[in-house]
């Protein structure tokens, strides 16, 4: 008898698992606010002929290829597999990079080079801003990390619907947690060279956003309804 309990245990136990998880919608921990407000892009000439490019009412990944886009082919690559294919199916993603003028022919040759990756580049936009507009943005993150000296970076940053910058108040491993001997640093953009870090940690912060928008959208058309209902009881 006590072997059947332990069997039935056993079994009911994974399945209860998963049915809580299936039916639990806050089973996640938010992606944090960093930044609040973040500078909207004003003057600028979208590559791909768009006629308005913005941050606000999208999920963006923010990147700074300045004056380097040919340097930066690498960064813009793994971006393309790691990040790009995973979620340039959801309506509201975009992936903005900022260049500045004289670059045509570069960009023309990355695109290229992203296409024999990707079915489609709908959601890639190389957006032209000249070094003044490119910093503004930049200087807006408020962002410890830099740009090189063609006002390029490594790092790219995620950006929500609101102009939110998102990222974590404490990036250290597990391991360094559970020896706590590192004091907790923050998490403000992503490293294009680290393919581990794009496939694992923005991977991760990118679909609880997307979690964390859904719900919002949820509540918002809930009480929709509720007040939609309580005009007609009015009537």
């Amino acid at each position: 008898m006590k072997k059947k309990i332990i069997l039935g245990v056993l079994f009911l136990l994974p399945i209860a698992i998963v049915l809580v998880l299936l039916f639990t919608k806050h089973n996640y921990t938010p992606l944090p606010v960093i930044k609040t407000n973040v500078p909207e892009i004003v003057n600028y000439e979208s590559f791909e002929k768009k006629d308005t490019i913005q941050f606000e009412s999208k999920i963006t990944i923010l990147g700074f290829l300045g004056g380097n886009v040919k340097d930066r082919k690498i960064n813009v690559l793994n971006l393309n597999q790691k990040i790009y294919k995973r979620f340039s199916g959801f309506k509201h993603f975009q992936i903005v990079m900022l260049i500045t003028s004289g670059q045509e022919e570069e960009v023309k040759s990355l695109k290229y080079e992203i296409s024999r990756f990707a079915d489609e580049l709908k959601s890639w936009n190389f957006v032209v801003v000249d070094e003044t507009e490119l910093v503004r943005i930049f200087n807006g993150l408020e962002s410890p990390l830099v740009l090189d000296g063609y006002n390029s970076s490594d790092y790219v940053y995620i950006i929500d619907k609101d102009r939110n910058l998102r990222g974590r108040f404490d990036d250290r491993s597990k391991v360094e947690l559970r020896e706590e001997v590192v004091k907790p640093y923050m998490l403000y953009g992503y490293n294009t060279i680290s393919i581990s870090e794009l496939s694992g940690k923005m991977t991760d912060d990118i679909r609880i956003l997307f979690q964390q928008s859904r719900t919002a959208s949820e509540k918002d058309e809930s009480q929709k309804r509720r007040e939609e209902v309580i005009k007609v009881d009015k009537k």
